[in-house]
């Protein structure tokens, strides 16, 4: 668990040296242990191990929660976050939904929202994690659609985590606490700290754009707003520098490097971001603004700036991607990375084919690319339940431009079945990747 799972960061919020220790003392909560074995017999194969054995162990971890519903656990709940993944993992994602619920309950009854100053460094920072864990799983369901939300990151009052090392390390236990921890040198903010600021400015950026597909009229802060954003990811920059270090690739692929997957997607969800924000200007790109916003911004310096904007980026990520799969790091990734594969794959493609496109960018290689990014997804997240909807949908797409000689209109027609209804139904639309988009609710 803590060689291959433990990097990923929602998987984070275990603390080491106290599970190898409850581990010998064999103290440890039977739910926790049961779905950390579940996890790691589905996830890394151990030899001789069958993925269906994961099946029995969730069961029984499960079951051990409900018989003590009525007594929240800060390892039950560490269980839970573990179940929901595991559900997410084989496509159960209807239950994935129901028990990250019931993991949210738990996080409002050990009041885990809020910083407790009389404890123990690291029980203070297991509580955090345990609540920007919900956080991240919170992004696998709504999207920034406030109604299938589990967390809000407002109501979140904890610090954000530590560094790496510093919850790591067998001597954590004698830290004061993390006023003394942290206060001296708070120019250093973990990488867990950073992919957690990079997913609140995204989702806080899918909310907007929800937003904009309901005006009728135009916004006269738009432009305004967007600089807030972009205010918002400079600082950010900043951050990374000087956690991460450059974002050349070459340096960032480090095989022996233990939070290798955690600065990929630092830089890969960060130029996301700004994919997310400036396709806001793209006419006719499905998650573009209403004609009614744009229409008013002319030749404005974003609407003018936002094509080679979203190049720049969306190049970078799947520029990063087929350098991964050529360096063939063997680790297990974020579904983040897919989900930004994915995104910066549909849009280099959109960006090729743009009617009056000044881009640089031909059609066979935005093709070359997103054929990339998939085979990426396809190797990396192979029995990956949650990923096979992007896997489908980017194949459609790649195959529809190739079908028709990269025709913009045939090939965006995919998109269109997707985004077609009123303002409402755009504004409550979800992605592929959304795991509320696969589930099946039926009344």
């Amino acid at each position: 668990y803590f060689l291959h799972l433990y990097p990923l960061p929602s998987y984070s919020f275990l603390h080491e040296p106290s599970i190898r220790r409850m581990c010998a003392g064999r103290t440890l909560e039977p739910s926790l242990v049961l779905s950390m074995c579940a996890l790691v017999k589905l996830r890394c194969r151990p030899t001789g191990s069958q993925p269906s054995e994961s099946v029995l162990l969730i069961e029984l971890s499960e079951k051990r929660i409900w018989d003590m519903i009525e007594a929240p656990s800060i390892f039950r709940l560490q269980a839970l976050f573990l179940i929901i993944q595991y559900h997410a993992e084989v496509g159960r994602f209807e239950r994935a939904f129901m028990m990250a619920s019931i993991a949210s309950r738990h996080v409002t009854a050990l009041q885990l929202n809020h910083e407790s100053p009389h404890l123990s460094f690291v029980t203070q920072e297991i509580r955090r994690r345990a609540a920007w864990t919900m956080a991240l799983l919170d992004g696998y369901f709504s999207v920034g659609l406030p109604g299938y939300s589990t967390i809000n990151y407002e109501e979140i009052y904890q610090q954000y985590p530590c560094r790496e090392d510093e919850f790591g390390s067998r001597d954590s236990d004698t830290i004061e606490g993390p006023s003394t921890a942290r206060g001296e040198d708070k120019a250093h903010s973990s990488m867990l700290e950073l992919i957690l600021r990079i997913s609140r400015v995204r989702r806080d950026i899918m909310r907007f754009t929800r937003q904009l597909a309901l005006l009728e009229q135009p916004l006269e802060e738009f432009q305004g707003i967007v600089q807030g954003f972009q205010m918002n990811l400079a600082q950010l920059q900043e951050k990374i520098a000087s956690v991460v270090g450059s974002s050349a690739t070459g340096s960032m692929i480090r095989p022996n490097f233990r939070w290798v997957v955690r600065a990929l997607e630092i830089q890969i969800a960060w130029r996301q971001a700004h994919c997310d924000l400036f396709r806001l200007f793209l006419l006719g790109h499905p998650n573009a603004a209403p004609d009614v916003v744009l229409r008013p911004l002319g030749s404005s310096t974003y609407a003018s700036q936002a094509q080679a904007i979203c190049q720049e980026h969306s190049g970078w990520i799947v520029e990063t991607i087929s350098q991964v799969r050529n360096s063939d790091l063997q680790v297990l990734f974020s579904f983040d990375i897919a989900r930004c594969a994915y995104q910066a794959a549909r849009l280099n493609l959109f960006l090729a084919h743009m009617p009056n496109a000044r881009s640089q960018l031909t059609s066979d290689s935005a093709v070359s690319n997103a054929a990339a990014c998939l085979a990426f997804i396809k190797e990396k997240f192979a029995s990956s339940a949650h990923a096979q909807r992007m896997i489908s949908d980017l194949s459609l797409l790649i195959g529809a431009y190739e079908t028709r000689d990269g025709h913009f209109g045939a090939a965006m027609a995919l998109d269109s079945l997707r985004f077609s209804g009123d303002a409402l139904e755009k504004h409550k639309q979800l992605s592929a990747h959304s795991l509320i988009h696969q589930a099946n609710f039926v009344d």
